[in-house]
């Protein structure tokens, strides 16, 4: 007896002893890669506390193929945009949120609060795009370029935003070594220039008129205004633009990898409303009318000839939407390929499912809800521009606050 408690102390004394790492190796003796592959199921937050775990669990999620691939595996949310008045004072809580369609649950990316000015229309902070985990940004007159997860950010060029209109944000080169551009104009004097501008780097490219087709150009030139810039959508290696009116049945694309405009043909008989996502694999667009019961779902079965097919028409309950706010009207599109519906009626926003069956509702205790056409899909890959914005004596923008 006095021996086996004798071989216990001396056993435990031995496990108390060793190096920390030698204690803590979860799965130790597991195969490499079914290690990776337990660790890639994880959230980004939970793969940043891994890497505290042990040595091995740093390496793998460390390294760059493990992280290309957990973004791929990262749902693609959509982002919501809304203001909130903070107190008696001045002070506007500034918020954007994910929304998730299958939990319907909402989860905050940006939200600080600030003293801005009354009306929304003056607010110091836009998003202008998301790309590969990445959000564009400005505060005021600056422009940031940020990753919400990693919590890394760095300014953007241009410095200042008074005479440029930003169009988007896209990738250029392979994803092992990429490039992230802003696509831009500025409007002095009577036509406007295009510009592009590779994050970290500080020289504009103009790209237009030279690059682009004469139709685009000379349209450009009489209705540059009339672009809905706020509202891309990047597929296939292109940035798109739904139809700025019912008369012009045209998308505006710009060809990232050549950089240049061209026209796409859309379907015919659109709505007012009308917004752009990636469905099926393809191209869709989403049609409806302010306060109207239908939404249409138009598909790009060949984007080469750009044939559309009608989808869906999803008939929404009308006396039902007017009971959040009878004289309100309200903006409905399809957000997902699975063809849920979100509706924005009277500080309300209602999901509906592709047969018009009211799955939740959310009440937006602020202002000026935009469900936007910007998703998000997280990415912990490491970008050495971030790396620039180490000096502590950079202020950083406020995105960080209250998260």
């Amino acid at each position: 007896m006095v021996a086996t408690r004798r071989s216990h102390y001396i056993a435990a004394m031995s496990e108390s002893t060793r190096a920390p790492e030698q204690r803590l190796r979860p799965f130790a003796g597991f195969p490499e890669e079914l290690v990776s592959e337990i660790l890639l199921r994880l959230p980004p937050k939970s793969i940043l506390r891994c890497r505290a775990v042990c040595k091995d669990w740093r390496r793998i999620t460390s390294d760059g193929a493990f992280l290309l691939a957990h973004h791929r595996r990262q749902p693609p949310r959509r982002l919501l945009s809304f203001v909130r008045d903070v107190g008696c004072r001045r002070d506007l809580d500034y918020c954007i949120e994910t929304l998730d369609l299958h939990t319907n649950q909402l989860r905050s990316v940006v939200r600080f609060t600030d003293s801005g000015l009354s009306h929304y229309d003056d607010s110091p902070f836009k998003v202008y795009a998301a790309c590969d985990g990445l959000l564009l940004m400005s505060y005021y007159t600056r422009l940031h370029l940020w990753n919400p997860a990693t919590r890394k950010w760095c300014s953007a060029y241009p410095p200042a935003l008074q005479h440029d209109t930003i169009m988007g944000l896209y990738a250029h080169g392979c994803p092992h070594s990429r490039e992230y551009r802003v696509l831009y104009y500025r409007s002095i004097g009577v036509a406007p220039t295009f510009y592009i501008n590779t994050v970290g780097s500080e020289n504009e490219r103009v790209i237009w008129p030279e690059t682009s087709s004469g139709s685009v150009t000379q349209w450009l030139q009489r209705e540059p205004l009339n672009l809905r810039l706020d509202k891309p959508c990047l597929f296939s290696n292109n940035l798109h633009w739904p139809p700025c009116s019912t008369w012009l049945e045209c998308l505006l694309v710009f060809d990232t990898v050549a950089e240049v405009f061209r026209w796409l043909q859309g379907p015919t008989k659109l709505g007012r409303m009308t917004w752009l996502l990636e469905m099926e694999g393809s191209l869709a667009i989403s049609s409806s009318n302010i306060g109207g019961s239908e939404v249409d779902l138009w598909l790009l079965q060949d984007y080469k000839s750009a044939i559309w097919v009608h989808k869906y028409r999803i008939k929404l309950p009308v006396l039902e939407i007017r009971r959040f706010d009878q004289d309100a009207v309200w903006f409905s599109q399809v957000v997902s390929p699975e063809g849920d519906v979100l509706v924005d009626v009277g500080g309300f926003l209602l999901h509906y499912d592709i047969k018009g069956n009211m799955l939740q509702k959310f009440h937006c205790d602020g202002r000026m809800l935009n469900f936007t056409t910007h998703i998000l899909q997280e990415s912990l890959v490491p970008h050495t521009f971030f790396r620039t914005q180490e000096d502590g004596n950079v202020e950083e923008p406020p995105f960080f606050r209250w998260l």
